[in-house]
């Protein structure tokens, strides 16, 4: 059984402390397959201040560049970007068990630790719970703690979830477009990969609006 891996985000834009979750759990877990998800309208946030879908996975693209992960394959799927309207997670994994029946794939679904905690409150979550395993990120030891019983409702229901012990590089995608209207560059750099820096500036984006 091949162990696939899904990401996925708003990405606005995806930044230096995304590459560093995906190469931490890609440590913890031996992955065959990493997916890469950006979102359209995600459900659970405003997205007023939406880069494009193309600038959005052309910055990915550029940050993968130079990503130095345990996992060989690792592509960006545009699944939601092509469906109308809001996109739920349940039926992102509905489209992926298609193309990888649980016969022969596990299904892994990365997650912040903010979102394994609001996670009953996600639309059909319990049929999430039956399409792959949860793999959400922790904080600190304190954080673990408090993860762990979030993580125990929800095995209890027929669920799989694992905890990741994680050192996060804490960034903001609001303070990032906020740095790009300020022209903040010594702050993108700490964020962003210098190419993606360099492209965000050139395309203007995040100008006026953040």
């Amino acid at each position: 059984m091949k162990n696939i891996a899904v990401f996925g985000g708003t990405f606005n834009p995806f930044h230096n402390g995304h590459k560093k979750l995906i190469t931490e759990v890609s440590n913890a877990i031996e992955f065959d397959r990493i997916i890469i998800i950006p979102s359209k309208v995600p459900p659970h946030k405003e997205a007023e201040c939406l880069a494009g879908e193309q600038d959005r996975i052309r910055m990915i693209e550029m940050s993968l560049e130079d990503i130095n992960i345990n996992c060989n394959d690792i592509c960006i799927s545009d699944i939601e970007l092509k469906r109308e309207g809001k996109s739920y997670s349940v039926e992102t994994l509905r489209e992926l068990r298609k193309v990888y029946p649980d016969k022969d794939y596990k299904l892994y679904f990365i997650m912040g630790s903010d979102m394994l905690i609001y996670f009953k409150k996600w639309y059909k979550y319990s049929e999430i719970l039956k399409l792959c395993t949860l793999v959400c990120i922790s904080r600190s030891d304190d954080d673990t703690s408090e993860l762990e019983n979030y993580a125990n409702e929800l095995i209890k229901q027929g669920g799989e979830v694992m905890i990741v012990p994680s050192d996060p590089l804490e960034i903001s995608s609001t303070d990032i477009r906020t740095a790009v209207n300020n022209q903040d560059c010594e702050k993108l750099t700490c964020y962003l990969d210098e190419k993606v820096v360099k492209y965000i500036l050139e395309r203007k984006l995040y100008i006026d609006g953040f």
